[in-house]
């Protein structure tokens, strides 16, 4: 790299920390999170439905945000989100069927960022569209103990057989998901205009059907309800101002 070049490179840099520090508009983070998930209006293929069960998942992002002043600003992240639902139930015949469905989402919101209070601790709101992209989706079914992959086969809307007990079953949703999120938090300063650690309660509702189209089957009802995720998540975090007060 030639000489001139360092330099222009060098001067850049300086004078961006400069006026990073001097405006105090720049903040990064990272978060980790655990929580509860949810798919509500579960999609059996036509099976008879089961009841819900609990159904925990962890995640984290890297934060990046901008402050329009001391209250207010915008906020977007990059990070994963393990999601899915349990389900249990006992159908004719003390038949014990359990099944779980593991997804995880690459996520990436845009929020608004509202934050109030004079001393160390800032209360905090986040709010804004999240932009899911599906990674993966697993499931595991059995019935009195015994895995359900290959047992049996059914046929979706465009008449292809499929395995209903299957362990891959990303082709079954969309690749995409878009989701409202509220974030309700907490600011600590530990150095101030510098470093801060935070804690919020984050919820998030899917606005789109993930369902695949071919698999939108009715249900054991006659009936097709769309399947939406969901859940709330408690997120811990470390923030660096590069500018930021």
């Amino acid at each position: 790299m030639k000489l001139r070049t360092i330099i222009t490179l060098a001067l850049v840099s300086l004078t961006l920390t400069i006026t990073a520090q001097k405006e105090k508009l720049f903040e990064v983070g990272l978060q980790g999170g655990f929580g509860s998930t949810w798919i509500l209006n579960q999609n059996n293929y036509g099976l008879q439905e089961m009841d819900y069960d609990y159904h925990y998942g962890g995640g984290f992002n890297f934060q990046a945000g901008y402050n329009f002043d001391n209250s207010m600003g915008l906020f977007t992240e990059i990070g994963f989100l393990k999601q899915g639902q349990k389900y249990k139930d006992t159908w004719t015949g003390d038949a014990d069927v359990k099944r779980t469905i593991n997804s995880k989402y690459l996520n990436i919101p845009i929020f608004f960022k509202y934050s109030a209070g004079e001393t160390r601790a800032r209360f905090r709101l986040l709010a804004g569209p999240q932009f899911c992209f599906l990674q993966k989706a697993e499931q595991t079914y059995t019935i009195n103990g015994y895995d359900l992959e290959g047992m049996f086969e059914l046929e979706d809307k465009e008449g292809n057989k499929f395995d209903p007990g299957a362990k891959d079953i990303k082709e079954r949703f969309n690749s995409m998901d878009v989701s409202l999120v509220l974030d309700l938090g907490v600011d600590v300063f530990v150095v101030d205009n510098m470093l801060y650690l935070s804690v919020g309660a984050r919820a998030y509702y899917g606005l789109t059907d993930i369902n695949a189209s071919a698999y939108q089957l009715e249900n054991w009802d006659g009936n097709y309800e769309s399947s939406h995720n969901a859940g709330g998540t408690i997120y811990f975090g470390v923030h660096y101002l590069i500018a930021g007060k």
